[in-house]
């Protein structure tokens, strides 16, 4: 058996490349962490993670829980008689535990007389725990509007899918109707 012996100085020039090859893999991880972690705003990809980060209002509801923005969106326009709602449904999405946030709808009167709002009744098809309703006034003038917001807060125990429905009577003349207002999430410690 042969022994090639190598010099001295040809074996630090190989320790040298193995450790500028490794040093290589470790700037080129780094960089492409760098690229992934520090997109731009304006990228698609960031735009959508940045949507799902809950955003603070700087309120503090009544179980001084920080109220975020609500996440999700509304859809689907409803009526009943001449009150008119642009989306009757919030699609909250995924929403972090101990935080509050307070869906929105804006209930325009479309007749020609006053309308009546009666009080609004929530009712939980999954989920638990309707939280106060908000409304900024019970008579709509023809061509007005009147706000409905509905807080929801959950905190430990009370996560998973929740689906709630708000029943709103409306009342105008002697017609009488009731409009089904829901909102629906998946509360969960993000």
């Amino acid at each position: 058996m042969t022994h090639h012996h190598i010099p001295r100085s040809r074996r630090r020039t190989r320790r040298r490349r193995i450790g500028v090859a490794a040093a290589s893999v470790f700037v080129a991880t780094a960089a492409i962490t760098v690229f992934v972690v520090g997109r731009r705003n304006d990228d698609p990809i960031d735009a959508v993670s940045a949507a799902a980060e809950p955003i603070p209002t700087g309120e503090i509801n009544d179980m001084g829980m920080p109220v975020i923005e609500t996440p999700g969106s509304g859809t689907g326009p409803i009526s009943a008689g001449t009150v008119e709602v642009d989306h009757g449904t919030w699609e909250l999405g995924t929403v972090p535990l101990n935080t509050a946030v307070r869906p929105q709808w804006h209930l325009r009167n479309t007749g020609d007389e006053p309308v009546v709002i009666g009080e609004p009744q929530p009712e939980v098809r999954q989920g638990c725990c309707p939280g106060p309703i908000a409304l900024s006034t019970r008579t709509i003038a023809p061509g007005g509007e009147a706000t409905l917001a509905f807080e929801l807060s959950m905190h430990p125990g009370m996560d998973g899918w929740h689906d709630i429905a708000i029943h709103v009577p409306v009342s105008s003349g002697s017609d009488d109707q009731v409009l089904t207002l829901d909102v629906t999430g998946d509360f969960r410690d993000t």
